[in-house]
């Protein structure tokens, strides 16, 4: 699980868990709700709860997640955020329809949620 449910020491965790949980909102209009897949060593990597659609990039989301998710304690996130925002950016920048339509998608998810609460 994450260290700071455990009760263990941990120091940027708690920031790469709220972009986490502010990138699933956008993604599924729901809370982020943790669970823990095995990984290839044998060991196991926290995961959203929720899959992602099979039409979205899923590779993008779950590098994302996965690296987020899954810090150690002592690693500096400067190069991996970095590293991800800039796959981000390739994503999105290689169709210039896409942030169209991606605009257009969280504009409509942003207003179901501001007029349900």
């Amino acid at each position: 699980m994450l260290p700071m449910k455990e009760n263990k020491p941990w120091k940027f965790q708690v920031d790469t868990y709220g972009l986490c949980v502010i990138v699933h909102m956008m993604l599924h209009n729901t809370y982020m709700e943790i669970g823990q897949k095995q990984s290839l060593d044998g060991g196991h990597i926290n995961l959203p709860g929720i899959s992602f659609k099979r039409y979205w990039n899923v590779d993008l989301w779950k590098e994302l997640f996965t690296k987020l998710l899954n810090r150690e304690r002592c690693e500096d996130d400067t190069e991996t955020l970095r590293k991800l925002r800039k796959s981000m950016e390739e994503y999105i920048c290689s169709d210039p329809k896409l942030m169209k339509k991606l605009n257009n998608e969280l504009l409509v998810k942003q207003r179901v949620s501001l007029c349900s609460s």
